[in-house]
């Protein structure tokens, strides 16, 4: 329902919550028509009917740490979402970036359903995470088109589909490059629908420009990620390192598409006419052969909701990538990835293998994308008839829409170039409307009109999207010449550049993905929306839904300029989506943004200026570990530590002498994979692995390997030993040996390659007076104020502390002048947080004094653990930057103590302010000191019940194959009690995949003998006859004849522990007397090791099945949770035995 925007309920366009974080809030339609929308707690349900399932096991798993998965996913991870990140905008100023929620949660789905639970087809995944109808939808699908695994996600547009593409590229490429035995691949695909988002992929991606302008790549694996961008028409794509193809999809069609129809007819089908034959042969032919040979594909289609239909030819383009690829000997496509705002087959349905959504409503709440609202006005009305010339038959539309235009571009045009965009008929009312707007009744548009149908040449076709026919334009490559393609890339790219001269664009209605433009503030659609006239509201707001200054966090709005009688066709579209759109009348405008600038005119600028010390960054990392012997090692062992018993483990927890802030970082980010040190040979390239990682070395191998070799050979135990000959192979994975090499080579490497040094004033620096314009909110929330004492025309505030204090610096009599720090150019001091990942930290206020001396002020009103740390930078960084008579000091203030004093100068607010930064100074203090000791007393313990847990499961100890997860799990269930979490049920979780595994291995070894070899014969085989069994047998038994039937003949497994219990269950039972499958089932399930792992299996599945994998019951009893992980053991140790023998 819509709701009218006035100066009352402005709140309803401002984000409920950071881009960045979890949505906890969302907004629901109010009752009351025309009324704001209402806030709800708790997260938008998805309509999506796998995402809810899969969503709340993802949300396990990330509280658990991402445990179960490789050590490669989890560095990436953490690395990617707890590391606060720098880059560059287009005025090369440094500006913190982090990733979208939606974007995290996006890659977090993809690793975790391929990496920790293997799931490996659709009919898995709807089978597992669906239920219900689905399981028979499940069975439905042809085995023949569900031979890898697919994952849609549903993004809104502007949501950034295009980093997560590049998220899922650098998993997968150092997954297969690092982990032994990796599926994943190295060579990717990504597919375009058409030219224009050809062209925006290709500004991402050509040159690699993504992977090093986004935080993608750990510094210290620069190096390895080698991998080149193949553009669909050049040469390239090496059988070393790693490739990117990035085509058009026509140009994988191959000449004749299996099914019936030719290629050019396939492609038209969609796309309209194609390239010229013979050249779309010969291309297309020598790229699929370029991408065929490599070992492996994984396959990213943008715009994917073009692959509605298994039969339309870009599904059967990549079915061919795959069978070319196999044929040739190769592994085919590991992963499909399909990216879109609209994932809907042409009846309006859902894609069944949507597994993230998020809705726009999501990306309005977020503050991801502008908020659109509706100009409305009862004269935009049509004049004439359809014969009347557009510029005359639309003049209201045209002068109400450049109206609204001229205020956004008042409000914008210091800092951004506001595009209005208006969208016609077709090409000819595009001719005449650009003319006319074009001209002197229109001066700030003259001379400034791109008409994007000049060069852009195709025509309009009618499709069905969403279970309705739309219209949309659909480019003709072959008609356009290179220099027309060539200023096409131009417009797409530059319309939003500062030098650009155009100001408004003018195309038809129908332009499809692609023509996604951020500066667009106003569009005036000549077009009456309804569903036979083919047009969406969608099409329309996403050519401006994308904002200006992303990562600001300001408000943004698009206005689309039409007649109220339209309203209707947007509630009904936009709520599918759960955007609750505002309308306000066209004229009337509520600024809730300013620009703020030095304001030269009115202000005494040199008198109010302040001055920024550069200061050098107090952290630097070399990535190379360089001056390391193994008599520095021998040293520092001896000196500290004792050798290790050959036979036995040590107890107690390792004392980590001489560990300083990096050292307990680092601690905490070495997690060993203990399953991986199965022998004592081999043991010395997987710690230097993970020691590197740690420490974030390049060159890890190269020079710890052999000194690591060195030590657990001569130095480490009690006497020298041969680490090939067996005798320690046992100790490998075994905490103290695992404790003394990390306690020995972290320091030692850290001290040559992390440096904490001593922050220096490098030069005067930056004068304010020298900063650019920039915009900021000026809400009833966070206000932008007028101050005397600021050279700027307004302070921004967030809150009204801030503007309390803004006020208060107006009239302390000691203060000369003040500034917010705020805009691209703010300070930003840089930090470690205690998890070793550098930060940055940004003060709230500079002040000048009016004795000399500055202050750099931080207004703190709720206080989290990263407080003390920050204190701590801020001091240091003042004390660097004062020099000679400049002094510079850091100003603490707690929101209570700024309430209960009524200083009059900022000298009385700093001294009652002391004792409280005194307090946090000595806090960061104890806690680097407290740090060591109660870690490694917890690591030891936490070992210790995991020790308990095995022998209560009547292990003496793990199988090699399951420790990692099994130590995983414990670790965890152990902290999480610790922790007092509320659900316990992510403990589990590290547990899942062997559970599966294991239960398909056993149905592989006793099965896999008894398949008969032909075609014909399988048939039969899976196809005995039931009928004289009761009608409800017979269901049971069709259904999981088809299971096994899928899993043996296809390689497709489904229900793998379902299918494993009813196995057992079946045969224990008697069986029925059938023939075929289930005669081997009967004669291969009923021995009594089978009767017995029945006992245990059957409750753990039960417990699975309620509380891990779909949660009915939350987990939250600490002794039941117990119990049930020593059940887990104890079932899966007799799986891993029964399986290996």
């Amino acid at each position: 329902m819509a709701f009218e925007v006035n100066e009352k309920n402005l709140a309803a366009l401002e984000p409920l919550f950071n881009p960045w974080e979890e949505p906890l809030r969302h907004r629901l339609p109010n009752p009351m028509p025309g009324g704001p929308a209402i806030i709800q707690p708790g997260r938008r349900p998805s309509k999506c009917s796998l995402v809810r399932s899969i969503r709340a096991e993802v949300d396990g798993w990330r509280q658990g740490g991402y445990a179960g998965v490789s050590q490669t996913s989890r560095t990436l991870l953490t690395y990617w979402f707890s590391t606060e990140h720098e880059i560059r905008d287009e005025a090369g100023n440094a500006i913190p970036f982090r990733y979208h929620w939606a974007q995290r949660e996006a890659i977090e789905t993809i690793i975790y359903l391929y990496e920790l639970r293997n799931i490996k087809s659709l009919a898995e995944m709807m089978t597992e995470f669906g239920g219900g109808s689905l399981n028979d939808l499940a069975l439905g699908l042809n085995p023949e088109e569900d031979r890898w695994p697919r994952n849609c996600c549903k993004v809104a547009t502007g949501g950034g589909k295009t980093k997560v593409m590049s998220l899922a590229i650098v998993w997968s490429y150092f997954h297969r490059l690092y982990e032994p035995g990796s599926d994943l691949a190295r060579h990717f695909v990504i597919i375009a629908p058409n030219l224009t988002v050809y062209e925006r992929l290709k500004d991402d991606f050509e040159n690699c420009v993504v992977f090093y302008h986004d935080p993608l790549l750990p510094e210290e694996w620069k190096s390895d990620f080698q991998v080149q961008v193949v553009l669909q028409d050049e040469p390239g794509g090496a059988s070393t390192g790693g490739a990117v193809y990035l085509t058009n999809i026509h140009r994988l069609y191959e000449s004749r598409v299996n099914g019936g129809g030719t290629e050019a007819e396939g492609v038209a089908a969609i796309f309209g006419p194609p390239v010229k034959r013979a050249q779309a042969l010969d291309t297309g032919a020598a790229l699929r052969e370029r991408i065929t040979r490599h070992p492996r594909l994984m396959v990213l289609n943008d715009e994917a909701h073009h692959l509605h239909d298994p039969d339309l030819a870009w599904n059967k383009a990549i079915e061919a990538l795959h069978r070319q690829s196999v044929s040739r000997g190769n592994g085919g496509v590991c992963l499909q990835l399909d990216f879109t705002a609209t994932p809907k087959h042409t009846n309006g349905e859902l894609f069944h293998h949507i597994v993230c959504d998020f809705p726009l409503g999501e990306a309005v709440d977020a503050g991801i994308v502008k908020v659109p609202v509706l100009g409305e006005s009862d004269e935009l009305v049509e004049r004439g008839n359809k014969r009347t010339p557009a510029r005359q038959r639309y003049a209201n539309h045209l002068n109400l829409g450049y109206q609204r235009y001229e205020k956004t571009y008042a409000e914008w045009n210091r800092v951004r170039k506001p595009i209005l965009f208006v969208m016609t008929e077709d090409a000819q009312a595009a001719n005449e409307i650009a003319d006319y707007l074009d001209s002197d009744t229109f001066p700030l548009l003259k001379g400034r009109v791109l008409n994007i149908h000049t060069r852009l040449k195709g025509k309009v076709k009618t499709v069905k999207r969403g279970g309705r026919e739309i219209k949309e334009f659909v480019e003709n490559e072959t008609a356009m010449k290179p220099d027309d393609l060539r200023a096409l890339r131009e417009m797409s790219r530059e319309l939003d550049a500062k030098d650009s001269k155009f100001r408004c664009v003018v195309s038809v209605m129908m332009l499809r993905e692609g023509w996604d433009v951020r500066n667009v503030t106003t569009i005036v659609p000549l077009r009456p929306y309804s569903a036979k006239a083919g047009i969406l509201p969608e099409q329309t707001l996403g050519r401006g839904l994308r904002r200006m200054f992303p990562a600001a966090g300001i408000p943004e709005m698009v206005t689309v300029v039409h007649h109220p009688a339209f309203r209707k066709l947007y509630e009904e579209e936009l709520a599918q989506e759960g955007v609750d759109i505002g309308y306000l009348p066209i004229r009337e405008v509520f600024k809730q943004t300013v620009t703020i600038f030095v304001d030269r005119a009115n202000k005494p600028v040199a008198d109010l200026e302040i001055e920024l010390p550069l200061i050098s960054d107090a952290v630097e990392t070399i990535a190379e570990l360089q001056g390391l012997t193994f008599a520095a090692v021998r040293r520092y062992f001896q000196e500290r530590y004792s050798p290790l018993p050959v036979g036995r483990r040590k107890t107690g927890p390792v004392e980590y002498k001489e560990r300083h802030l990096f050292t307990d970082e680092v601690v905490a980010r070495m997690q060993l994979d203990a399953g991986l040190l199965t022998n004592a040979w081999s043991a010395a390239g997987y710690f230097a692995q993970m020691l590197g990682r740690a420490c974030r070395l390049s060159n890890p191998h190269q020079i710890l390997t052999p000194l690591v070799e060195e030590f657990l050979g001569k130095v480490l135990f009690e006497r020298e030993v041969d680490l090939f000959s067996g005798e320690v192979d046992h100790r490998m994975r075994e905490v103290d040996v695992m404790e003394h090499v990390r306690a020995t080579f972290t320091p030692l490497i850290l001290s040559r390659t992390v440096k904490k040094k001593e922050r220096q004033r490098i030069s005067r620096g930056q004068r304010l007076s020298t900063w650019k314009p920039y915009q900021a909110s000026s809400t009833e929330k966070r206000p932008a104020v007028t101050a005397r004492r600021t050279m700027f025309n307004l302070a921004p505030c967030e809150n009204e502390f801030e503007q309390e204090f803004a006020d208060f610096c107006d009239f302390a009599d000691d203060i000369r002048a003040f500034a917010k720090n705020a805009g691209p150019q703010k300070l930003m001091i840089d930090y470690l947080k205690p998890d070793g990942h550098r930060a940055h930290y940004i003060p709230d206020f500079f002040v000048g004094l009016k004795e000399g001396d500055y202050l750099l002020v931080e207004l703190k009103g709720k206080q989290d653990n990263l407080v003390p740390l920050k204190a701590r930078t801020a001091v240091e960084w003042c004390r660097a930057a004062s020099q000679g008579k400049v002094r510079w000091r850091y100003l603490y203030v707690p929101y209570y103590l700024f309430q209960q004093s009524a200083p009059a100068t900022l000298e009385e607010l700093r001294r009652a302010c002391e004792p409280s930064l005194k307090t946090l100074l000595d806090e960061e203090k104890s806690r680097q000191a407290r740090l060591p000791l109660e870690e490694a007393t917890a690591q030891q313990e936490a070992e210790d019940r995991f020790t308990a847990v095995l022998q209560q499961a009547g292990m003496s100890s793990a199988p090699a194959a399951l420790a990692d997860s099994l130590r995983q799990a414990v670790h965890l269930l152990d902290y999480a009690v610790r922790a007092g979490m509320q659900d316990l049920s992510h403990a589990f979780q590290p547990l899942l995949r062997p559970l599966d595994e294991y239960a398909i291995k056993l149905l592989e070894n006793r099965l896999r003998p008894c398949l008969p070899p032909d075609t014909a014969s399988q048939w039969a085989y899976f196809s005995p006859y039931l009928e004289d069994l009761p009608k409800k047998e017979q269901m049971l038994l069709s259904r999981y004849q088809k299971y096994l039937r899928g899993y043996l003949v296809f390689g497709r497994p489904i229900f793998k522990v379902g299918l494993l219990l009813y196995c057992i269950d079946y045969a224990q039972g008697g069986g029925h007397r059938t023939g075929g499958v289930w005669a081997d089932v009967e004669k291969c399930f009923a021995d009594q090791a089978m009767a017995e792992l029945f006992t245990i299996l059957k409750p753990v599945t039960a417990f699975r099945n309620t509380r891990v994998a779909h949660v009915e019951t939350k987990l939250d009893n600490p002794d039941e949770a117990w119990k049930a992980m020593v059940d887990w053991c104890r079932c899966l140790g007799r799986m891993a035995g029964l399986t290996y023998g």
